[in-house]
């Protein structure tokens, strides 16, 4: 992907900012976005009985369920033989739980669990919720995307002493909006075949996780990940030489230490 001038003699010179930081930074980030939303989750899911959550938490505490409850929708995998509820909740105030109901089972040295989960109320009972969660990692996409457009820093990168910077002008404190989408949306590539195996899956077997877990379902989605995991390393190998990762590349951006 060309996405213009290629990088001036000043930005190459420039030292990048290496794993350490850049993880810091990024965990910083995210608890900004993420807290806010927890305080809003706990607020939700006491107002409505539990019908608005998230389904995640900056604590959880999981236990086996007493009995896996009669008549759920979409119905567990057959012959199930667990069931786990998990708790989540923002220093000791709820702010979700969930179900999960599957099957684990063991042939030769592999081991295969299939599971179905439910969303539950303040009183432990499976409901057909709302969930917020997709509204957090869109907010913290469009945390960073919006911090980089107009300051090159987000509060993680301030602090860690880490700024993003056009390659082509790395004298402005500004990245351009279309190189800062770029930027976050081509990190994705490696796990873009995963997710879509996930999405194909779930939409041709109608949520049922008997159907879906089942077939050549498994070795593809294997392949996936396999795939998404070297992107991963080769990303992370990149960083700690101290290079532009292949993101950066294609935005024509870079992260450097100031």
């Amino acid at each position: 992907m060309d996405t213009g001038a290629p990088p001036s003699d000043a930005a190459l010179d420039l030292p990048r900012g290496g794993c350490w930081r850049r993880w810091l930074a990024t965990l910083i980030d995210c608890l900004v976005v993420m807290i806010p939303f927890q305080i809003l989750a706990v607020v939700l899911f006491n107002l409505t009985a539990g019908m608005v959550q998230m389904d995640s938490g900056l604590y959880s505490f999981c236990a086996p369920a007493e009995k896996i409850p009669e008549f759920l929708n979409p119905p567990p995998p057959h012959d199930s033989n667990f069931a786990r509820v998990c708790r989540f909740s923002f220093f000791g105030m709820p702010n979700g739980a969930t179900l999960t109901v599957g099957r684990t089972t063991h042939e030769a040295s592999a081991t295969t669990t299939v599971s179905q989960g439910y969303m539950l109320d303040k009183d432990g009972t499976p409901i057909s919720g709302a969930a917020i969660d997709w509204l957090v990692q869109l907010a913290l996409l469009a945390y960073l995307v919006g911090m980089i457009w107009k300051t090159g820093r987000t509060v993680g990168g301030r602090i860690l002493g880490l700024r993003v910077i056009d390659t082509t002008r790395p004298d402005t404190s500004k990245v351009p909006i279309h190189k800062a989408v770029i930027r976050y949306l081509a990190m994705a590539i490696g796990f873009v075949p995963m997710f879509a195996a996930l999405a194909y899956q779930y939409a041709v077997t109608n949520h049922s996780a008997d159907a879906m877990f089942t077939g050549d379902f498994f070795r593809w989605f294997a392949y996936a990940a396999v795939f998404g995991g070297l992107w991963a390393i080769v990303l992370i190998m990149q960083i700690a030489m101290k290079t532009d990762p292949f993101y950066d590349r294609l935005a024509g951006t870079a992260v450097v230490r100031v």
